[in-house]
């Protein structure tokens, strides 16, 4: 009985390498083993799954939630890190900030608005010009002071040679906001969470 036994844990050790190993069995040469056939290529389902339709008689109740990624944390480091060198133009790992707004800049992104109600899209010079940090230096702001009225009323201005303009680079987003709506769907039965912004 204990020969039984053995063979049967052989069989189920030879199985289970079997089927770990991918086109074993439709392989024509020893190099195609492992490799994907163009059938299971072409069965790959690698994108996002859509979300399914929620009609408004199915939510239960509801509520709009604003949070926080803070990437200070070390759970969110992915997202910030790598910020500076030659690692940053390299296709597998960039931060999120700099995906985004390349995305937005190659036109891959178009939904951008201008408030959390999702009302006015925003266009692509308005977003260029959110992408800069405007500042005055100590020597602009004595020229201001000197004669305040006058810049309030817009007849002086400051000389360009006192003020900073920096474009916004990843390593100075702090934080992202999201924007997403808990629900309670009383056809499924199941409290869902979908993401907004």
């Amino acid at each position: 009985m204990n020969w039984r036994n053995s063979i049967a844990i052989l069989v189920l050790g030879l199985c289970s390498t079997t089927f770990a190993q991918s086109n074993l069995l439709n392989a024509k040469t020893p190099d195609q083993i492992g490799k994907k056939t163009e059938a299971e290529l072409s069965a790959d389902n690698d994108k996002p799954l859509p979300y399914g339709y929620v009609h408004d008689r199915d939510i239960l109740m509801g509520k709009r939630i604003w949070e926080v990624i803070d990437l200070d944390e070390r759970v969110n480091f992915p997202l910030y890190f790598p910020v500076e060198g030659d690692v940053m133009t390299s296709p597998d790992r960039r931060p999120l900030y700099n995906v985004l707004v390349k995305g937005i800049k190659d036109g891959t992104i178009t939904e951008v608005y201008d408030s959390s109600y999702f009302t006015t899209k925003k266009t692509l010079k308005d977003i260029e010009a959110s992408l800069f940090k405007v500042d005055t230096t100590d020597v602009g702001r004595e020229q201001m002071n000197e004669d305040i009225e006058a810049y309030r009323k817009g007849t002086k201005k400051i000389s360009e040679e006192y003020i900073r303009k920096t474009e916004i680079e990843a390593y100075n987003v702090d934080a992202y906001k999201i924007v997403g709506y808990w629900y309670f769907d009383k056809r499924q039965g199941e409290l869902k969470y979908r993401l907004l912004g």
